[in-house]
């Protein structure tokens, strides 16, 4: 009788140690899948910043080639004025036109920057979708 009720026991104790292991088996499972949900959002953020720094490189390119064209294009046009007036005023005429542009730009900075951040987040409001 005695033996019965060790025995008894003795398997109550393997079937807890049994439940013992799964747990850890579990507790396991949960950090290695919490690990992988961390490298998966870790892999999102740096597409996501590898498009928007790609993104950001052509525009500055397309800038510096924009500005390029633009510069080009003024002297240009102050030689056309010199020529067609005769005079060397044209280059005149160009700076007093960019320098009225400059002020333009300035006094409205406040506005130009608030459609420049509002751009800024429908283009990362787009990345996210």
């Amino acid at each position: 009788m005695m033996l019965k009720i060790f025995l008894n026991n003795l398997m109550g104790l393997r079937n807890n140690l049994s439940n013992l292991l799964r747990l850890g088996e579990i507790k396991d499972s949960m950090v290695r899948f919490i690990e992988a949900k961390f490298e998966l959002k870790k892999i999102e953020i740096q597409e996501k910043a590898e498009r928007g720094v790609a993104e950001l490189i052509f525009t500055l390119g397309l800038v510096i080639l924009g500005a390029i064209v633009v510069v080009f294009v003024l002297i240009l046009a102050a030689y056309g004025l010199n020529v067609w007036l005769g005079t060397p005023y044209g280059y005149l005429m160009i700076l007093a036109f960019l320098i009225l542009t400059f002020i333009s730009v300035y006094v409205n900075k406040v506005t130009i920057k608030g459609k420049i951040r509002d751009i800024i987040q429908k283009e990362m409001d787009a990345m996210d979708s």
